[in-house]
């Protein structure tokens, strides 16, 4: 056997850091040729709708969550029902620009075991999202209580494994984070490798999506998007319940400093509060700041593309006059928004060189079809929230689902609009997003 000198391997570590360097500059360089999304890159083509029940009964009107996976090429999505909130799986059609919207076909009931599994100290837990992780076969879903008067460090993630065969589920575990169960429990999007190779130390998914919950001045609120990123858990080496180490790259901690610091998100102005308070600030300046009346669920991904590529968030946001009273909120009326972040912002987070709150996104107002706008007033929260998003690279598709936008059931159910990412110089204006806003 020949034996490698000192000199050698010193050599051979060398190579292998000018290699790792020149790689990961060599994607620092691609990525900053991509441009940000813009308005006028998405094209809308059409709807369909989740089925009104499952089998056994469970209604999908009030549902949360999406996510897709590919079994043996097929196309398939994960949704939840409500009460019990039980997650389902579906075929998904092809989807129509006109009604009646394709139904998706049911697959299985994938059952609410997870509920059991899902600690919080105030008791009770909401399911908010999911997110089929091809590269390690799970399925993880993010919750918390959306009343959590406790704040403290609750978990806000989980995954299971699912055997096809059998048609059963393995619930491995849950866990925390330090920025706090608010600014994590909504959303997981997987992260660019690029990105995770050169600015989160290989950490390639990401726990959000921020917004206010309540009670607001507790557990980690952010006021606006939220992201972190994350190694997925290892259960041998780090046990359920325990904490993960997350790089923070973009959030808005709440503060009772009006006009902060920390700042708020930014948004449109069309709204009016009587003072500046925790619940709102004063538009200034020609700008809007993020309310307790914007809400944002499972309503955040990353989309990464050859050209193109942006952080998005779907909020929908209070407009008009609100309040606080009777211990709910009231607002004037509502609209859907798209947010856009800049990568390469999120870049100089992780970084170091600003802090999470220093940056802001690009964003304009969407109307999805079949929906009066603008929205109608309401109290506690808006009727027709977004409660799942997910992005498929394979197909270039968006996929928005909004809560009581369909026909059928006793309520309504999800409509899931989809949104093809449009490719080299295809500049085709989308007919659902109008009103561009850029901040």
């Amino acid at each position: 056997m020949r034996t490698r000198t000192p000199k050698t391997l010193f050599l051979i570590a060398l190579c292998s850091f000018l290699c790792s360097s020149l790689c990961m500059n060599i994607s620092k360089a691609a990525a900053a040729s991509k441009q940000p999304l813009t308005q006028a890159d998405f094209k809308y083509i059409g709807a369909f709708q989740m089925p009104p029940s499952l089998p056994s009964g469970a209604e999908t009107s009030f549902g949360r969550g999406l996510a897709y996976r590919y079994v043996n090429g097929e196309l398939r999505m994960f949704s939840t029902t409500w009460n019990p909130q039980t997650i389902y799986e579906v075929r998904v059609p092809s989807p129509s620009l006109n009604a009646p919207y394709p139904t998706a076909s049911f697959v299985r009931d994938w059952g609410s075991d997870w509920w059991g599994k899902s600690y919080t100290a105030n008791g009770g837990a909401t399911l908010f999202g999911l997110y089929w992780d091809e590269q390690d076969k799970r399925l993880y879903w993010s919750y918390g209580n959306e009343y959590n008067t406790q704040g403290g460090d609750d978990p806000s993630i989980g995954y299971m494994t699912l055997n096809d065969s059998a048609g059963s589920t393995t619930l491995v575990g849950i866990w925390r984070f330090s920025k706090g169960p608010k600014a994590t429990l909504g959303c997981i999007t997987p992260i660019p490798q690029w990105f995770s190779d050169a600015y989160t130390s290989g950490k390639r998914l990401g726990a959000g999506c921020g917004g206010p919950q309540s009670a607001i001045s507790s557990g980690g609120v952010s006021m606006g998007p939220a992201l972190t990123a994350f190694t997925p858990p290892d259960i041998a080496t780090q046990p359920d319940r325990s904490t993960i180490t997350g790089t923070d790259l973009v959030g808005y901690p709440f503060t009772d400093v009006v006009y902060g610091p920390p700042d708020r998100a930014h948004r449109d102005t069309n709204y009016q509060v009587d003072d500046s308070s925790w619940m709102g600030w004063v538009p200034k300046n020609g700008v809007g700041y993020w309310t307790d009346g914007d809400w944002l669920g499972q309503s955040g991904t990353w989309v990464d593309l050859p050209n193109k590529h942006g952080v998005m968030f779907f909020p929908t946001q209070v407009t008009g006059h609100f309040y606080y009273q009777s211990s709910t909120i009231w607002g004037g009326g509502a609209e859907h928004a798209w947010y856009v972040y800049d990568p390469a912002d999120l870049a100089k987070v992780a970084q170091g060189q600003k802090q999470q709150w220093e940056i802001q996104p690009t964003w304009w107002s969407v109307q999805y079809p079949g929906l009066s706008y603008p929205l109608p007033s309401w109290n506690d929260m808006d009727p027709n929230l977004v409660t799942g998003v997910t992005f498929d690279p394979t197909t270039r598709r968006l996929y928005v689902a909004v809560l009581l936008a369909g026909s059928g059931g006793t309520y309504g159910v999800h409509k899931v609009y989809v949104y093809e990412v449009q490719s080299g110089s295809d500049s085709t204006i989308p007919a659902a997003p109008t009103r561009l806003r850029v901040r």
